[in-house]
């Protein structure tokens, strides 16, 4: 039985399930290699890189200078209204009574 071959002809199925095999196998290895594409640093690259590092750079200074003015306005609104005490009213004596009388009742 050793190196008796039969010839087979290339039908589609065959042709469908070498072509399905590569495609797999090419699957595979880039799933291995890793995505993405090797690129040199080129001056246009390093252009943009730069300009990049700078609008992130301006974008966190207008944050921070946005939560200061934010802690500034809040310290002065503070400042400006004070809590005002309140007196004993005939209100309130009323809304304590009324407290009191329903916690001794339950």
């Amino acid at each position: 039985m050793k190196g008796l071959r039969s010839a087979i002809t290339d039908t589609p199925e065959i042709n469908l399930a070498r072509e399905n095999t590569k495609n797999v196998s090419d699957v595979q290895y880039r799933e291995s290699v890793g995505s993405g594409t090797a690129v040199t640093d080129t001056p246009e690259m390093e252009r943009v890189r730069r300009n990049q590092r700078n609008i992130s750079d301006v974008s966190l200074l207008i944050h921070i200078f946005i939560i200061i003015i934010l802690l500034l306005l809040q310290a002065k609104y503070k400042k400006a209204v004070d809590p005002v005490s309140v007196g004993v009213t005939p209100e309130l004596e009323r809304v304590k009574q009324n407290q009191q009388n329903i916690s001794t009742n339950v």
